[in-house]
């Protein structure tokens, strides 16, 4: 009886709050479209509302969760809930297990929509924003500047592509290295191919071998990752799925290319998955211990800094820095010891 009014009652405060969270972020986003976006497209108003919400809550569950806490503690508190329970030999943590296993179901929600769900939110974000609000038109799928190594062993060669339009499959300014071992013995340059499947065709490609001083130029057929691939790698992080994501984690390693961009990815939605549970648990400890709002607010601060550091630092670390993310990821590790730490007292009990 007591676990599952303690259930309804957080759950009843989280549903509340996510109900006035969303109903604030419509009237911003609708605020947004009729004000801001440079074309009048009062059809998409729906649509911008929903995204809006949707890809708000992602990084802001952990955060509402934890309001939705307090705001339950503070009714439990206010009627000694807690004390009559620990009296009766129920522990902190078994008086708390409804909320915690509701946080956990989250987490676990929050995960599985980050497979697909959320990167199509991000996708149709992006596309809205930039063909309504900038003004401009649907961005192409194109690669500037994109290196990658073929071939195993002592032979392989790297390639660079100036300039690909993906959606075409024109690509421009390919410039090649041929290796054996450490030592180059033929380069390769073209102004202009075609990109179809798995072939990159270069019209009118210039080679030259260095150690027998042959030079040809003709149209050169090389085999290339496939299409489908490439459009992967020219398009955001946050809008792939996450068997693309762990595919191309795989693809870029073999390829030369720097793998821990894609390992960042899918390091940092499993940190705003399971913060939620990490967020909640430190919390409830101080909360259920302390019978006041003061500290435990102290340290609920403390701890969503970590959680905005970790993911701050996650991308920093990948993407300018060229170290694993893993790196970035100490302050939420931080946040994951403090649970099994707080999980912990919460077992073993407080005093009445």
């Amino acid at each position: 009886m007591l676990f599952f009014y303690n259930l309804r009652e957080f759950l009843k405060v989280l549903l509340l709050l996510s109900l006035v969270f969303s109903l604030l972020l419509s009237l911003y986003s609708l605020v947004d479209v009729l004000l801001l976006y440079k074309v009048s497209a009062p059809h998409i108003i729906p649509k911008a509302i929903l995204i809006t919400v949707f890809s708000s809550f992602y990084y802001t569950a952990p955060i509402l969760n934890c309001l939705a806490l307090m705001i339950y503690t503070r009714r439990v508190f206010k009627k000694s809930y807690d004390r009559l329970s620990y009296s009766f030999g129920i522990s902190p943590l078994r008086f708390f297990m409804p909320v915690l296993m509701a946080s956990l179901i989250l987490s676990l929600l929050q995960l599985a929509l980050s497979y697909s769900f959320y990167p199509k939110i991000f996708k149709n974000a992006y596309a809205i924003e930039r063909e309504f609000k900038k003004g401009k038109a649907k961005e192409e799928l194109v690669l500037n500047n994109f290196w990658l190594s073929l071939g195993e062993g002592e032979k392989r060669s790297y390639v660079r592509i100036g300039f690909a339009n993906l959606m075409d499959g024109r690509v421009y300014d390919v410039f090649s290295v041929y290796l054996q071992g450490n030592y180059i013995y033929g380069v390769l340059y073209a102004k202009e191919g075609l990109w179809k499947d798995r072939s990159l065709t270069l019209i009118g490609a210039e080679r030259s071998y260095f150690d027998s001083g042959l030079k040809e130029k003709k149209d050169i057929t090389l085999e290339f990752i496939s299409m489908d691939d490439a459009k992967a790698f020219g398009e955001k992080l946050s809008h792939l799925r996450m068997d693309k994501l762990i595919s191309l984690y795989s693809l870029a390693g073999s390829l030369g290319m720097n793998k821990d961009v894609y390992l960042a990815e899918l390091l940092l939605r499993l940190v705003i998955s399971l913060s939620v549970l990490a967020l909640t648990l430190p919390l409830a400890y101080h909360l259920l211990k302390e019978r006041s709002f003061l500290k435990p607010s102290m340290f609920f601060l403390l701890y969503i800094a970590l959680y905005i550091l970790s993911l701050n630092l996650i991308k920093i670390t990948a993407q300018e820095l060229g170290r694993s993310p893993l790196l970035g990821a100490l302050p939420f590790f931080v946040l994951v010891l403090l649970s099994f730490r707080s999980l912990y007292y919460l077992g073993k009990g407080f005093r009445v």
